[in-house]
């Protein structure tokens, strides 16, 4: 990393320790990184943890095959039951996002959590990092609350995506309909950085129709190359299209249980680039994601080896009907 972005990494992480997380004296901060962490974000929320006078753990686990992408170590496990806050920053695998030993201390209200796995200082300080994210959290409550007193949603695209939904009922972290809009104060909390959507895992088994998935997808990256995805009872049943498709073919082949429909989301950042960085894209205002795998952050059982978001861009999304985006604009 150029030096001078050392100045902006400081002062990102001040803001995030400060306003996003609201660290008080004494609290226990751990930062998980990977070999493939630009370690200047890390080195910066460490200090801007020291300056709110809490404690800094640093931890370095290994690069996560797509094979092991929701795991942690052992140790981290452990060390999770002395935490008040973890902080991702991964840049090879969402682990300290979707491992099972954080769903269940976020559930339990046993932790707080910013996830920043898989993602870089563009991420940190450009496009949907400079959203307003107080407006963004409120914006993320009341559409929320909208998805979760419907019984259905549907989601189509330009690009030919028509598929619908069962809206789940059972809460997660206290909500129907995740907000991760950035802010988390509170034990139970978790939000992203640079964050902006809402999310549910869809009922059991209602997720079907096919998405034209035309942003990128978590691990192939963008392309010109549109995937064509079938789905019925919620599980994939064919995928076609050229290069991007045939990787996700091979990883539903390879990986038990990837099949599964684990997540839909609702992108709600104005300020959200369209730059092919999934990451991204996936929280911008109107763009849809579905991700197929490991549903156990969103109050699923059915683990699996990798949780694979699918970004599709300029949706209509309707609750029984409403519409909540329509072409890529929020409208409710």
């Amino acid at each position: 990393m150029s030096q001078l972005r050392v100045i902006e990494a400081v002062a990102v992480a001040a803001k995030l320790v400060r306003d996003h997380l609201a660290v008080k004296a004494g609290e226990q901060v751990l930062i998980v990184c990977d070999p493939s962490t630009e370690m200047d974000m890390a080195w910066a929320l460490a200090g801007a943890v020291s300056a709110a006078g809490g404690e800094y753990t640093l931890a370095v686990m290994p690069d996560r095959a797509r094979g092991r992408g929701t795991e942690l170590t052992a140790c981290l496990d452990a060390a999770l039951d002395r935490a008040d806050v973890l902080i991702g920053l991964t840049a090879a695998s969402g682990a300290p996002t979707y491992a099972r030993s954080v769903a269940d201390r976020l559930q339990n209200k046993r932790l707080r959590a910013l996830s920043m796995v898989m993602r870089t200082m563009d991420n940190w300080t450009r496009g949907a990092a400079l959203a307003d994210y107080e407006e963004l959290d409120r914006l993320g409550r009341s559409l929320a609350d909208m998805w979760a007193a419907g019984s259905q949603v549907s989601i189509f695209s330009p690009s030919g995506t028509r598929f619908s939904a069962g809206v789940t009922k059972e809460p997660v972290m206290d909500q129907i309909v995740i907000v991760e809009c950035g802010i988390a104060r509170e034990p139970g909390r978790e939000a992203a950085f640079s964050d902006g959507e809402i999310s549910q895992r869809p009922l059991p088994g209602t997720a079907s129709g096919t998405l034209v998935v035309d942003g990128p997808v978590a691990l192939a990256g963008a392309g010109d190359d549109p995937i064509r995805v079938e789905v019925k009872n919620g599980k994939v049943v064919e995928v076609s299209g050229g290069a991007r498709a045939r990787w996700l073919k091979q990883i539903l082949d390879e990986v038990p249980g990837a099949d599964h429909v684990a997540e839909i989301g609702l992108g709600l950042n104005p300020a959200a680039l369209r730059n092919g960085d999934f990451e991204e894209e996936k929280k911008a205002a109107g763009n849809v994601h579905v991700a197929l795998g490991d549903d156990v952050f969103y109050g699923g059982t059915h683990r699996c080896a990798v949780h694979l978001d699918m970004v599709i861009r300029n949706a209509t999304f309707l609750v029984d009907g409403r519409p909540l985006a329509r072409e890529g604009r929020i409208v409710a």
